[in-house]
């Protein structure tokens, strides 16, 4: 049977087409494309027509996809940025009318449940694990274990682009500015954090384009190489590194980094800030990164795996 997901993000819209057979995933087409469905939300409070064209020409390309490898069954889904938008509706029934694909817009807590389900399933831990997933207008922080019981699930709104956006007024911002964003990000996570409690029997893993841009960052990669990154361990002193170098650049410095996707320098620092805090709350020294994410779990579901 050849399953598809579909995850119409705050950054970015991805595409995960897979053959399952005797409970084994084969992983067909894994694709991403940045359509920022998010930008100037928060303050427009809709979705812009350039970046509704944006995901409906990254759609189109999907559809055909979907019809090249007569896909069985698919399910696409909306998250934050659809959650938030005044024209979320005009955008969905837009989306379908021109390309028959119809996202379902799902909650926060859904959208946790599926990147926890993707990143964990087959995670091999006999601790808790504490599933972090830094999106475009969210981040979500689940904590659970590997029988996908969870103990926490909660949707917070911050996310790189939304962060960013805030915060990051100049090229290169300074220490102050730094600041804001960094004690904003803490209040948020606290409570969540503390309601954790012990962390020493816990195994963070980290899930988005913040994550994985940051492990390519850290190998170097010239090219994205999902085997590389999955399950990359970075460390938090690793990081602090990242972001300092990242920092010290403007938006045009920041293209030319080895490992990063042009398409998010200048989205880059508040996602790593999140992470940055999150590690430092939970007093962890590094995280494992993982290419299983929500794409993942809604694989898994359909599947009923």
């Amino acid at each position: 049977m050849k399953i598809a997901a579909i995850d119409t993000g705050t950054n970015s819209t991805r595409l995960l087409i897979s053959e399952y057979n005797k409970s084994c995933f084969n992983t067909l087409v894994r694709e991403m494309e940045i359509t920022r469905i998010g930008r100037n939300l928060d303050t427009a409070g809709k979705i812009s027509p350039g970046s509704a064209n944006a995901a409906f020409k990254t759609l189109i390309k999907y559809k055909k996809l979907l019809e090249k490898y007569n896909i069985d069954t698919y399910r696409a889904v909306g998250t934050n940025a659809l959650r938030k938008a005044k024209n979320s509706n005009w955008f969905v029934k837009y989306i379908y009318e021109n390309t028959g694909i119809n996202i379902e817009i799902i909650t926060g807590r859904e959208e946790a449940y599926l990147s926890f389900y993707g990143a964990a399933r087959l995670l091999d831990s006999s601790k808790r694990i504490l599933v972090i997933d830094i999106g475009g207008g969210s981040t979500e922080l689940i904590l659970g274990n590997k029988k996908l019981e969870l103990e926490i699930v909660k949707s917070l709104d911050i996310g790189c682009v939304n962060l960013s956006e805030e915060f990051i007024k100049i090229d290169k911002p300074g220490h102050e500015e730094l600041e804001i964003m960094n004690y904003f990000i803490g209040n948020c996570i606290r409570e969540t954090i503390n309601s954790i409690g012990d962390t020493n029997n816990v195994d963070v893993v980290g899930v988005g384009g913040t994550l994985t841009a940051l492990a390519s960052i850290d190998l170097g990669l010239e090219k994205y190489d999902s085997s590389r990154i999955h399950h990359h361990r970075l460390t938090r002193d690793r990081i602090l590194d990242i972001f300092e170098m990242l920092c010290s650049k403007s938006i045009e410095g920041r293209k030319k980094v080895k490992g990063l996707e042009p398409g998010r320098a200048d989205i880059i620092l508040g996602g790593t800030a999140i992470i940055l805090e999150t590690m430092g709350q939970l007093e962890k020294n590094f995280i494992r990164v993982s290419e299983k994410d929500i794409l993942d779990g809604i694989i898994y579901t359909i599947a009923e795996f």
